[in-house]
Order: structure tokens, then C-alpha cells, then sequence
């Protein structure tokens, strides 16, 4: 969209929304998203990674920098980060950058929301390989208090003093909204104790507004998460746009899917699951996306992160991630 003037010299182009479906490599079991407002805010959700990205160093400042245009140890602010669950597909990459972070990296989150539930409970063992990487997380958290001079009750930590604080399941069943700009957030569930060990169902569903576009984001929903999201919401689900649960391979549920109705379907999905229809239920989520008919190529309705033309060569690099940030913007139409 064009703002012009009286003279076509003076034509230019209007701010728009940017979201970015990143992806570090094709093999990298991942979700991230940044997005960017007309005003140039910047909003993360999740960012972690696992698989062949597990052991690499922190990419996640170098892709903000790129789409934030700013060079290395410029202010770098962002305005909200959200973690969706538990895992460390989800969250990893958080927990790396606050744990490598300096004060001289002028790196400043303002904003952080998700709902994790008591882990170590009867009720919620988390007895996964990922508890080990959440301890990490809780450090860096930790560590970026003690950067930014904020203050930590004794006997506690800043992960527990932000884990649930801003979004919970209370402020959610009074129909909380996070106003971002020209965005809204329109938190929808989070975690019920009827989710126990199904770590996936724990996910902090929400929806994005943009304008008349709607992203609802499922994150890994799976069967109890994705029953209850349906009998809260039914036919208001509907969406312009959904990301498919637990990367595509069969997360939530057809009549979830059904309900929704999104015309653009989102896959975090790496190359070895959308390859492989024996081992896992990819090829049923494609089906539920595609009206009963699997597909294996992306199109203007189905974004697949393993299928970018183009990867960051050095992933560290701010410029490697300019040069391919193009080919994984999402389109919102604005």
C-alpha cells in the first residue's frame, strides 16, 4: 500500500505488519515467529529449537537484528516475548539468549507471557529430557534480572515471579486482550489440570488481529488440549489463518480443524517429518488442511518451513539473515 502526494517522486510505501515464520535450517524442529508492527515494535513467540540446532549457538538476536534493522550491539528492544509450553523446541532458544547475554549487548525485553504449570507436582511429574533445559531457561532468566538491576525476592527466582503473572488462566476466562499497536492478542487458553502429563495441551492458545485478518497460533495442541479449546469456542474459532498444531503431525484434531476453517495453514514442520508419513501423522495433517487430500508442496495456502528456498548461511550473521528473511515472511495481506 502506497502514501503519495500530489508528485508520483514522492510516492511511498506505507508501513505494514511483518510476520516472519523463521526457520534456522530445514532440519531444526523449531517454531518461532517475529513479528514487527507498523511502528516498528518487535514481538517473538517461542523462538526454541531442537534436533540439529540443539548444540548450535543462539541465532534468535542475529534474525531480530535483521528484521529489526539493526546492527550488532545497537539497542535492540523487544516489546513482547511469548512461550507457548514446556518444551524445548519451544523455548530453548530463549533460555540460550538470556543465559549469553551482556549488558554491553543493549539487549531489552520489556514483555514476557506464558503460563507454564507447576512442574515437580503429582500432578504435573514432567519426568521428560526437557526438564533439564527448562532448568537452563529459569537460569537465564536469572541472569537477565541480575543484568537489568531487577530485583528478586530472596528464596525465589524471576521465572517465578513472571510464569503466569500477566496471563493465566484467570485473566484468559475474563477475556483478556494484548494490545500491541495496530495488533491484538486474544489470549484464549492455557493450561487445565486435567492436561497432567500431556505437556502439549498445556499450550497458551491465542489469536492475532491484524487489521481484518486473524493468526490463530495452536502451537502443539493435542487431544485434551484441542477437546476443551472446541467446546469453549465451536464455530468462533474461525480464523483466517492457523498454525498447525504440534508442527503439523496430527495435532489437535480434525473437527478442530474443521471449526477453524483458515484458508492459510502455517508448518513449523522440519524436512524428516514432512518426509516421512510412516513414522509420524504428517500426511493426516495435510489431509485435515486440504479437504481430505494430502499434498507435499508449499503454496500462497500452506507456508512450510522445511521448503524455503533459502537458509541463512552463518546463522550468526545479522546480513545472512537480511538475505533470506524475504522467501519466510508470511503475507498478511495489509
Amino acid at each position: 500500500m502506497a502514501v503519495c502526494s500530489g508528485l508520483a517522486s514522492s510516492c511511498t510505501k506505507a508501513p505494514e505488519t511483518e510476520m516472519y515464520m523463521i526457520a534456522r535450517e530445514q532440519n531444526s524442529l523449531m517454531e518461532c515467529y517475529i513479528i514487527k508492527t507498523k511502528a516498528g515494535k518487535l514481538i517473538v513467540i517461542d523462538g526454541g529449537i531442537a534436533g540439529q540446532g540443539y548444540e548450535s549457538s543462539s541465532y534468535i538476536q542475529a534474525a531480530l537484528r535483521a528484521v529489526a534493522g539493526k546492527k550488532e550491539y545497537e539497542p535492540l528492544e523487544i516489546e513482547a516475548w511469548f512461550l507457548s509450553h514446556a518444551h524445548n523446541d519451544h523455548f530453548n532458544e530463549l533460555g540460550k539468549l538470556l543465559r549469553g547475554l551482556f549488558k554491553e549487548d543493549n539487549v531489552t525485553i520489556n514483555n514476557f507471557y506464558f503460563d507454564f504449570p507447576p512442574f515437580g507436582t503429582d500432578e504435573f511429574p514432567y519426568a521428560t529430557s526437557d526438564e533439564y533445559d527448562l532448568k537452563k531457561l529459569k537460569s537465564g532468566f536469572d541472569r537477565y534480572a541480575q543484568i537489568n538491576g531487577i530485583e528478586v525476592p530472596e528464596g525465589t527466582s524471576y521465572y517465578d515471579m513472571l510464569n503466569g503473572a500477566k496471563v493465566n488462566a484467570q485473566t484468559i476466562a475474563a477475556g483478556q486482550d494484548i494490545i500491541i499497536d495496530e495488533l491484538r492478542f486474544e489470549m484464549m487458553q492455557t493450561w487445565d489440570i486435567t492436561d497432567k502429563n500431556d505437556t502439549n495441551s498445556t499450550s497458551l492458545v491465542f489469536r492475532m488481529h491484524v487489521g481484518d485478518k486473524s493468526v490463530l497460533f495452536l502451537h502443539d495442541l493435542s487431544s485434551n488440549g484441542s477437546r476443551r479449546l472446541l467446546e469453549k469456542y465451536g464455530s468462533d474459532l474461525k480464523s483466517d489463518y492457523v498454525h498447525m498444531a504440534h508442527h503439523g503431525q496430527g495435532g489437535g484434531s480434525e473437527a478442530l480443524y474443521k471449526a477453524i476453517d483458515a484458508k492459510v495453514h502455517l508448518w513449523t514442520t522440519p524436512i524428516w517429518v514432512w518426509n516421512n508419513t510412516e513414522k509420524y501423522r504428517i500426511a493426516e495433517g495435510r489431509m485435515w488442511a486440504n479437504g481430505g487430500v494430502d499434498f507435499t508442496e508449499a503454496d500462497e495456502n500452506n507456508y512450510v518451513a522445511c521448503l524455503y528456498k533459502a537458509y541463512p548461511s552463518d546463522p550468526l550473521s545479522i546480513d545472512a539473515w537480511k538475505k533470506v528473511l524475504p522467501g519466510m515472511r508470511v503475507s498478511l495481506g495489509n
